[in-house]
């Protein structure tokens, strides 16, 4: 005899509210990839900006918060300027709630002023963790998390002492 699974309002409801959730993670997912591949690989900062709600925060660790979409699309297009070939590869992609993480190597050429470093012609990489606040389908927070140093020591502004006797 087969068995009948019988749900009651309140499991149905339950049941629709994950569907809903896993939804919206995933669709949370799709604008903050848009969004990257926008701004750092396509090098559109004006178009990434359809991504972000005017009062967009950036939390840059320690280079501070940048406010307002204008401003953070300005901070996107020095760095692309600086590192034309820029490419964000995303390695890792986690979303929870409003939350979407992404773990990613950038690299890029050192071509342009950045951080008030003068183009070295060096090529660079390193690591970033990003932290994305997605709200009625735009960005409204990001928390970045890169590495650096591994930026300023693959341009050769500064040389930690651990590496220093390395060539």
């Amino acid at each position: 005899m087969p068995t009948i699974l019988v749900l009651d309002n309140e499991s149905n409801l339950r049941r629709n509210e994950l569907m809903t959730s896993q939804n919206t993670t995933e669709e949370n997912k799709r604008i903050v990839r848009e969004f990257i591949e926008a701004a750092f690989n396509k090098h559109q900062p004006d178009k990434a900006g359809e991504y972000m709600t005017s009062d967009i925060k950036w939390h840059g660790g320690t280079l501070g918060t940048v406010e307002g979409r204008d401003n953070f699309v300005g901070l996107i297009g020095a760095i692309v300027t600086a590192l034309p070939d820029l490419r964000n590869v995303e390695l890792d992609i986690i979303a929870e709630r409003d939350i979407v993480s992404v773990r990613a190597t950038v690299d890029g050429t050192h071509k342009g002023d950045l951080l008030g470093i003068p183009a070295s012609g060096k090529h660079v990489q390193w690591d970033a963790i990003d932290n994305y606040r997605v709200v009625d389908g735009k960005i409204s927070e990001e928390w970045a998390a890169d590495d650096l140093l591994a930026f300023v020591y693959g341009v050769g502004a500064y040389t930690p002492p651990w590496l220093a006797g390395k060539a």
